[in-house]
Order: C-alpha cells, then structure tokens, then sequence
C-alpha cells in the first residue's frame, strides 16, 4: 500500500505481527473490521471542525503536572510511561504522542512519586502510554515499587492492548513479576484494564493470557470504543460482551469516540449509538453491560 506523503510523514504505523497472523485466520468482514483499527486513512488527512490533537485537554497546564502525568481526578493520576504500543491505534486519543515520530519527555517516578506523596488524596496510579506492557518487566517492577512503597497508594491499574494484539508481551517474566508485587506490597491491588473492540480480538492466545492474570487473583476489565463500520451494531457490541465474559473479564466502559484529529470517519453520531446502546441493554444481562461515556477533561459523564 502507497501511502500519501504527508500522512506517513505524520504518524507512525505499527501493527502487531501477531495481528497480521491473526488476520489470516478470520473472515473477511472481521478481517477487516480489526485491521481498519491500525491501517493508516487518508482521511486522517481531512480538517473536521471539532477535531484536535489534544481533545481531552490533557496537555493543559492545570492537570498536567509533568510531560508524562495526567492528574484531572482528585485521587488519582495517570501514568503515560511510554509512547509505544503493539499497534497503533488510528483514533488514538494520544495520537499527538503515540503516533508522532518523536515522543514527548518523561520524568523520573521518583519525582512523581514526591509529587504523590505531598498529596495524600491520591490512592491509584494508573499505567498507561502508550502500553505499559512495552516495557520490559523489570522496568515496569521498577517503576512500580516506587508507587507501591508510598502509604497513600492503595491501587495500581494497568490499561493495555497487548493481551490481544501482542500476547507474548504477558510473559511468564512478567507474571512472575506481579507476584512478586503482590507479595512484597499485601494489601495492595492490582487490576488491567483492557482496550478490546470486536469479538474476534479475544482469541485462544488473549484467552489464556487472561486466564493466567486471573490465577494470580487480578481482575481484568475491559473498555471498547465505539466506531463506524467496526463494532456499530448492538449485535456486534453483544458478541464482544459474551466474548469477554467466556474469557474471565468484565465488561466496563464502551466509550463514544474523542475528537482527535484524523478519526471522523470512525465517529457514530450520537443519536445511532444512543439507539444501539438501548439495543444492547436488551441483548445483554446487566451484569454484562458495559458504561457507556463520553470522556472530557472534567471526567466522563453518561451518554
């Protein structure tokens, strides 16, 4: 594929080896509903009214402590520790940092972590980038105990795509890691969050990634973001939640699209999804419902 100019100039692609095999094994239209996720669109290149690098205001001074923390709720901060990811996303919310060709700087945990203990409200560090899981184990138990050793920090969080697009990235070093944690830091607690949008994503390799957190204890939640032509039907949404209950994760936030640049073709208005959510509050117990939000820099709120 040729790209235009000026959108490989601007953003990187990556998509995951493992994604190119899984592709292979699926049909056509959950082929391309996974690949469409991470393949470069000339319509990135379109100017959309509304739609910006940064729509979340992240980057805004007030809650944007250091080049690498967001703190916009008052008992927690995240954790942007590195700008790559397995795959890139084409809507990512962080395209400004994860698909530029340079990264933005970090800042020591240990400055963060002085930044933490001045303000004792703050219970949970959430691990995000990027993906966490890019770093190697060792790093991500490094930079962990620096949190964890700190009074006030009841909860570490780690949202990632790699279960599903780079599952090797869940090795037995890195299970090995958070036990270790586990037991160094009792009475702490650990959860993932994972960033998964269609049914097919959940494969055997995912599955049993998931399974092996699970027998550490740790529960897993996923999150989906609802995007045009991928998984825009309640059907589609209602596969997705079965899948991810039969894998031992819990469905928690479907998220209606941020305005970043370059992603208006993903958007499903806001009247299709209120009907598709209301369809799929009829598909799906309650129990597998995920919250469906729209996010803003003074939080998420209910769609």
């Amino acid at each position: 594929m040729t790209l235009h100019p000026e959108l490989e100039r601007r953003f990187r692609t990556r998509i995951s080896p493992f994604v190119r095999r899984q592709i292979e094994s699926l049909d056509a239209d959950a082929a391309t509903a996974l690949l469409s996720q991470f393949e470069p669109d000339e319509r990135e290149l379109l100017e959309v009214p509304d739609f910006n690098d940064d729509p979340l205001h992240e980057d805004d001074v007030d809650i944007h402590p250091f080049p690498d923390v967001v703190h916009k709720y008052r008992s927690k901060i995240l954790y942007l520790t590195t700008d790559e990811c397995p795959v890139y996303c084409r809507y990512c919310t962080r395209k400004r940092k994860t698909l530029l060709s340079e990264g933005h700087a970090h800042s020591s945990p240990a400055e963060i972590a002085a930044y933490i203990a001045a303000r004792p409200e703050i219970q949970e560090i959430i691990f995000s980038g990027g993906d966490p899981l890019m770093l190697t184990p060792t790093d991500l138990a490094d930079r962990a105990r620096v949190f964890l050793s700190l009074p006030n920090i009841r909860f570490l969080r780690f949202h990632t795509r790699a279960f599903t697009t780079a599952p090797g990235l869940v090795s037995e070093k890195l299970l090995g890691v958070l036990s270790a944690l586990q037991a160094q830091f009792t009475g702490k607690f650990f959860a993932f969050v994972l960033h998964v949008n269609t049914a097919a994503e959940v494969s055997a390799e995912a599955a049993a990634k998931i399974q092996a957190v699970r027998r550490l204890g740790i529960p897993l939640y996923a999150q989906t973001v609802l995007l045009r032509e991928i998984n825009d039907t309640a059907a589609k949404l209602a596969a997705l939640c079965t899948a991810l209950i039969a894998a031992g994760v819990q469905p928690y936030y479907l998220h209606q699209l941020d305005h970043v640049t370059g992603s208006a073709h993903f958007e499903v208005t806001e009247t299709e999804a209120k009907a598709i959510y209301a369809e799929l509050r009829l598909r799906v117990p309650p129990y597998m419902l995920p919250r469906f939000v729209r996010d803003s820099k003074q939080g998420k709120y209910p769609v």
